[in-house]
């Protein structure tokens, strides 16, 4: 299994201010649509029930490569990677004049290939592959058929610092739902979603939720979601707000949901920032001199510390819980984790320096 590690800029744990500024790509719009398979909403034909798309934008002032990004899919509550692509320019014209690259304050939509709506065909920059197509195909990574998710699955963004994706290990940058938790399904049947109000939203204020709904990006966020939420207190609708939706009440009309704001954040308030995802040589050597093991791992695992002096370690899982270690600062040694009695899922691991103030975070799998 690999080992997939998670990253922070000194400067943004310290500085709040860094942290608005958009330096970096991010989510701006997720539609998961509740249409039927083998009705004509309109479209080039019969939906297949796949009216599925995502959209990243770029906050910054430089144009970006899209070489080192990718999206992946952690289906129905799973703590690994299900399926994962490259995100590629697959249309030939915008490829001509863009090359893969996503100009600064612009967007980028990767869509479902089996959609069918106009308003999502034609905003589509690439097409999802086929699901679980298989590492033959050229976008795939891992399985394939990202957009093919649900309101349960957990998505992500990753960066990938060797500047290819796939190669090397990917820092995930933004995430939608909970990575290794799935939320229960309410009332009959169906798959659970990501659900909540925020109070900015109106009177009584607007639900928001990850299924059969068309959601965009509070206007003010500015950078993603870089370490995993906890379950027990994520509301989607902190970082969300929902602009259209299949059911309203007890009155169900899948056709009617929108996506006329796909391939545009025209309400993007944030500062612009200029392109920054380079760690410090400071970060990057404290974090390549720690390591976790093994990995998944059941009933102990070790920190093991070289030429990095490390004040302490806490294991954090999805509900806030925490398992901490004390270092000696002596920068080689390692550090023993009871992991005896959590149970088996996703854990994030903080490493924190004796300033107190460099910090990493990597992915702990318990068994």
């Amino acid at each position: 299994m690999k080992k997939h590690y998670y990253m922070l800029s000194a400067a943004l744990l310290l500085a709040g201010a860094a942290q608005a500024q958009g330096t970096e790509l991010f989510f701006s719009e997720y539609a998961e649509g509740a249409h039927q398979s083998g009705v004509n909403y309109g479209g080039t034909g019969l939906s297949t029930g796949n009216e599925r798309a995502l959209e990243i934008y770029n906050p910054t002032n430089n144009v970006v490569s899209l070489a080192p990004y990718s999206i992946r899919r952690y289906s129905n509550g799973s703590a690994t990677v299900v399926e994962e692509e490259k995100l590629f320019r697959s249309n030939a014209t915008q490829q001509a004049v863009g090359a893969n690259t996503l100009p600064p304050q612009s967007t980028f939509v990767i869509a479902n290939g089996q959609a069918t709506l106009n308003e999502i065909v034609n905003n589509a920059n690439q097409f999802s592959a086929a699901y679980l197509a298989g590492t033959t195909t050229p976008t795939v990574i891992v399985g394939g058929g990202t957009v093919f998710f649900n309101g349960d699955d957990a998505m992500a963004l990753v960066r990938y610092p060797s500047g290819v994706a796939g190669q090397g290990t990917g820092v995930i940058i933004d995430i939608i739902g909970v990575i290794g938790s799935q939320p229960a399904a309410s009332g009959t049947g169906g798959a659970g979603n990501w659900s909540g109000t925020n109070p900015a939203d109106g009177t009584p204020p607007v639900y928001a939720s990850s299924a059969n709904q068309t959601l965009i990006r509070r206007p003010d966020i500015s950078t993603g979601v870089k370490v995993n939420p906890a379950a027990a207190t994520y509301n989607i609708a902190d970082e969300w707000i929902s602009y259209s939706r299949a059911f309203n009440g007890t009155v169900s009309n899948p056709g009617g949901q929108l996506y006329d704001q796909l391939g545009q954040h025209l309400d993007y308030t944030g500062p612009h920032g200029a392109y920054q995802t380079v760690l410090s040589s400071k970060l990057a050597k404290f974090d390549a001199n720690i390591s976790v093991y093994p990995n998944p791992a059941h009933g102990t695992a070790t920190v093991e510390i070289k030429d990095a002096k490390v004040g302490s370690v806490v294991v954090i899982n999805n509900l806030g819980q925490r398992i901490s270690a004390q270092g000696k600062g002596q920068g080689q040694e390692k550090l023993s984790l009871d992991i005896s009695g959590l149970k088996a899922g996703l854990y994030f691991v903080q490493v924190i320096g004796t300033d107190g103030q460099t910090k990493v975070y990597k992915e702990l799998v318990v068994e």
